[in-house]
């Protein structure tokens, strides 16, 4: 595969990174799980993405921070505990199908080696298309290939970066939500939306556009073919029990995830497209 001007590939650890440097923004992307790793347009310089300090590229556990794939469920396996945890395509080897210039900025698509594995009825093709430019949008394209229908849940389960958990607000969600924390029960979305113990929540609901307010700084997040957002963030406790993160990783991050939780079902040769653009 031909890489245009802007992209080049480097290497960290064990694995791969495509590293994209053009008029408008510089972007990572690991090829392992076909994971973004770094947005940052030039017009402010502002990294949008966090990713742990502590996150391992060893090219067998999924990369803590950027925007991992979770494909073709979301969290745990619904009929096998045993499975990954948010499916297996973010611990697989993504080739570079394509590499594109245009007049906005630079277009990535990706592929995983494969789309078949234990837990997953269908025949599938699994797509992400990346465009870096003044802004960065995400498009994952699932593409039934066979003649009879199937259903998954999937996510851009992205991280992002923000200066101080505890000034931080969430705007544009105003339904209620099931709360993991507290046994799946239901609660109504605060208002404001701010942050002071461990969150992981997913929100029925498809907003169009969020913003993350951190500081007077504003970060906007676009979603569409979703039916959730999913907003996580781990709190002290679970932050200092993992190896891939710091004692205090949870102060600088806040997961809003453009999500399918509810099961979608794609038609013989047909494709769902999830999307999220980054502002």
């Amino acid at each position: 595969m031909l890489l245009t001007d802007s992209t080049k590939i480097i290497t960290r650890d064990n694995i791969q990174l495509l590293h994209i440097d053009n008029a408008f923004a510089s972007a990572e992307i690991s090829l392992f799980g076909g994971h973004i790793l770094s947005f940052k347009p030039k017009y402010d310089g502002r990294e949008r993405l966090w990713v742990s300090q502590n996150a391992l590229f060893d090219g067998k556990k999924p990369i803590r921070g950027g925007i991992p794939i979770c494909w073709p469920w979301f969290g745990g396996h619904s009929g096998n505990t045993d499975l990954p945890a948010h499916g297996y395509v973010r611990a697989q080897n993504w080739d570079i199908l394509n590499t594109e210039e245009s007049d906005t900025g630079t277009t990535i698509t990706l592929k995983p080696q494969t789309t078949a594995g234990e837990g997953f009825e269908g025949n599938a093709q699994l797509t992400l298309v990346v465009h870096v430019g003044q802004q960065l949008r995400i498009q994952l394209l699932t593409s039934n290939l066979g003649n009879t229908p199937f259903t998954f849940n999937c996510a851009l389960h992205s991280y992002f970066a923000i200066a101080d958990i505890k000034h931080c607000e969430l705007l544009g969600l105003s339904k209620q939500y099931s709360d993991k924390t507290r046994s799946l029960q239901m609660f109504d979305t605060p208002q404001p939306y701010c942050f002071s113990e461990e969150t992981d929540r997913v929100h029925i609901e498809q907003p169009k556009t969020l913003s993350i307010i951190d500081k007077q700084i504003k970060t906007r997040i676009l979603s569409s073919g979703h039916d959730s957002i999913v907003v996580w963030n781990p709190w002290q406790d679970k932050s200092s029990s993992m190896d891939d993160m710091a004692d205090d990783s949870y102060l600088t991050m806040l997961c809003v995830e453009t999500a399918v939780t509810q099961w979608q079902e794609v038609a013989p040769q047909a494709t769902h497209t999830l999307e999220q653009v980054i502002k």
